[in-house]
């Protein structure tokens, strides 16, 4: 098979599909795809939300809480102790496919009633308004980040000590 150029069905410019890439949807057993590169991580990131927080009610309480989801998205969410909790039973939510129905279309569903933990953190001390982050102490604004205190404007990083704006 020889190098293919198609026309991205999203922003219209030319991609060329190589001989490789042919023989890898064939063997997984999907097309070739209609959409750039560029298009294609564009849409699989569209879910990614490292560096933005929002005010967001979470559905256990009712208290406003800092989300990586904005009040208007319809997710259910919970506070980071609440969804690491007891207080609700995940197996709850286990249904069996229905094959009459698109599948995508079951997960949507579920995407919908699943409770999400609002923000991805784990042993935090005083760093609220921080997200993809662990073991940080007295950060702000602080964004996949990890064993780092007293730091604050900062973007991937680990074990910084009094840093700021980075």
């Amino acid at each position: 098979m020889n190098t293919e150029t198609r026309q991205c069905q999203n922003c219209k410019l030319n991609f060329t599909i190589e001989p490789d890439d042919f023989a890898f949807y064939e063997k997984i057993h999907v097309p070739p795809p209609t959409w750039c590169p560029e298009c294609r991580g564009k849409r699989r990131m569209i879910w990614w939300n490292e560096r933005n927080l929002f005010r967001k009610k979470e559905a256990l309480g009712g208290k406003e809480i800092f989300s990586t989801y904005p009040e208007g998205s319809d997710v259910v969410i919970y506070g980071h102790d609440d969804w690491w909790s007891d207080k609700w039973d995940a197996l709850s939510y286990g249904q069996d496919p229905d094959f009459s129905k698109p599948f995508l279309a079951q997960v949507q569903e579920l995407n919908r009633t699943v409770p999400w933990a609002a923000k991805s953190v784990q042993q935090m001390v005083n760093s609220d308004y921080c997200n993809q982050a662990s073991r940080n102490k007295n950060c702000y604004l602080c964004f996949n980040g990890n064993d780092s205190e007293e730091c604050a404007y900062g973007v991937a990083f680990s074990g910084m000590r009094e840093c700021y704006d980075f």
